[in-house]
């Protein structure tokens, strides 16, 4: 048993694929391919896909079917990678090792950040400032904004000390004070 997909990537947004189970020669009964799910992206998080492929006594190829799952977190591009696990019926016999990769193209835009200030001034010695980082859209991982100052004041001396802001995986705003 050979396997193949009729395409090499879809979109996140709807995007779906057809892996067919090709047999070298026709048999007396059923063969039955059973498929698993890898890759970078997660079966029934990011993509779903028909467990195994029957194909029919006296037929060469049976097919399964393929979709992307949207999400509104950025993720990058992934990876769903689909395997036989075995074969089963009409002394059928997997051709070596048969997987098909198919890349997810994420629907999303790599995530831009703001910084937003609750002052534009204070007093010195009496007021507290938070400062605000937004991401654009969510991501599966945090991501951290460094931040740094200028200016005649000096950090530590004039004011406290300005720790960077860690935006937890999931969310679009974490704040700093």
């Amino acid at each position: 048993v050979t396997l193949v997909s009729n395409v090499s990537s879809v979109s996140e947004d709807g995007g779906s694929a057809t892996i067919t189970a090709t047999l070298s020669v026709a048999t007396y009964t059923d063969v039955t391919v059973a498929l698993t799910g890898a890759g970078t992206a997660t079966p029934d998080t990011d993509y779903t896909y028909t467990p195994s492929i029957t194909i029919l006594a006296g037929s060469t190829t049976g097919t399964a079917s393929g979709a992307s799952i949207a999400d509104d977190l950025y993720e990058g591009n992934e990876t769903a990678v689909v395997s036989i696990t075995t074969v089963s019926g009409g002394s059928a016999t997997e051709n070596g090792t048969q997987s098909v990769t198919i890349t997810i193209t994420d629907a999303e835009s790599a995530p831009t950040v703001t910084l937003a200030s609750s002052a534009s001034s204070v007093t010195e010695g009496d007021s507290a400032l938070t400062l605000t980082a937004s991401l654009s859209v969510a991501t599966t991982g945090a991501v951290t904004v460094t931040l740094d100052t200028s200016g005649s004041a000096i950090e530590g001396t004039d004011y406290s000390n300005v720790s960077d802001i860690t935006i937890a995986a999931g969310a679009t705003t974490c704040t700093a004070s």
